[in-house]
């Protein structure tokens, strides 16, 4: 079946109305539509393969309730024609949502790291009593490891994988191989499992970026999408994510359906990585320990980045997408000393 042949067979499971326009909106493996008919406009959204089981989308679907419930602004899927909040054509989990006011941004100014802050704080309050939890996940599964891990950013399992690319690279990306050895040992030996888990946890978006957010014209927030990754964490794992992809001063405007541009590589800055943790700690003060492992939490999520994003491009541009710039974020983490 064509994509064209599938989407056509999922809007035929919806009332949505006559077609008048479909284009792609944004997405690389799992892509989004926008979908214009003479009722309104809509978002054709395809899940992604390992987010994609009744038991995640049964988690994703009630999340979405209970962070509207309390305030947080997203929207939960339009109902098929039988009453699901999916359907299912050609082995692809597909859903689709009424159209959200405002608009993404490519790069964001410093009242909008701000406001994309405290909408962080506001998610992580909603979030603290929502008590379900999906399964683990073999998050690096694409790249050849099937292990399974509660633990998203697992020193030990970031580990194997870099050690495997770094043999494949030889002497290739010397530096970049050097940087991320060196940060991997820290995480093992200052974050490992039982520091991580005695920090205060909530449920986390999982990926609070800039390409899952919606902004007014005003700049703040009207728009919080994407929970494929959600699950209950600490929650400096998501302020690292957003001091990283949201304060981080983006070297192009982002292009949410490019790969490539989604995982640049940001320079970070003390001014703006201030801005970040002062507005979210207006709303969800963090604990002296918290603020000490952000550095931390910020070096495993960029590490991870870059091996989640290897398995999106062709096999012979993998490991110049995971070492490519890889050491000048975490280079600038080490001068500073932490925060």
């Amino acid at each position: 079946m064509t994509e064209d042949e599938r989407i056509e067979a999922a809007l035929a499971n919806y009332g949505l109305g006559a077609v008048q326009k479909i284009h792609h909106h944004s997405g690389t493996a799992a892509k989004t539509w926008r979908v214009a008919t003479d009722r309104g406009d809509w978002l054709l959204r395809t899940r992604g393969s390992r987010t994609a089981s009744d038991e995640l989308i049964a988690f994703d679907h009630g999340l979405r309730a209970h962070l509207v419930n309390n305030g947080i602004p997203t929207a939960e899927p339009v109902r098929t024609r039988t009453g699901q909040g999916f359907t299912r054509v050609a082995g692809h989990a597909m859903e689709v949502y009424a159209l959200h006011s405002g608009h993404t941004i490519g790069r964001a100014d410093l009242l909008q790291v701000g406001a994309a802050a405290q909408m962080l704080a506001a998610f992580h309050r909603a979030g603290r009593d929502y008590l379900a939890d999906p399964p683990p996940v073999a998050q690096y599964r694409t790249l050849g490891l099937d292990t399974a891990s509660a633990r998203m950013e697992s020193p030990h399992l970031l580990t194997l994988v870099y050690d495997r690319l770094s043999r494949e690279a030889g002497k290739r990306f010397a530096k970049a191989q050097s940087v991320a050895k060196r940060w991997l040992a820290r995480l093992r030996q200052e974050l490992p499992d039982e520091v991580y888990y005695g920090l205060p946890q909530t449920m986390t978006h999982g990926d609070f970026t800039l390409a899952n957010l919606l902004f007014s014209d005003g700049g703040s927030v009207c728009g919080v999408f994407d929970f494929d990754w959600s699950r209950r964490a600490p929650r400096i794992r998501d302020v690292a994510d957003g001091m990283f992809f949201v304060a981080g001063q983006r070297r192009t405007p982002l292009i949410a359906a490019n790969i490539w541009s989604l995982t640049e590589a940001v320079e970070l800055s003390t001014d703006r990585c201030a801005t970040w943790l002062e507005s979210y700690q207006q709303g969800n003060p963090l604990s002296p320990a918290e603020l000490a492992a952000v550095p931390l939490a910020l070096a495993a999520r960029w590490l991870s980045v870059r091996i989640e994003g290897a398995a999106k491009v062709a096999p012979e541009d993998r490991l110049r997408f995971t070492f490519g710039n890889l050491a000048a974020p975490l280079e600038w983490l080490e001068e500073q000393g932490g925060f």
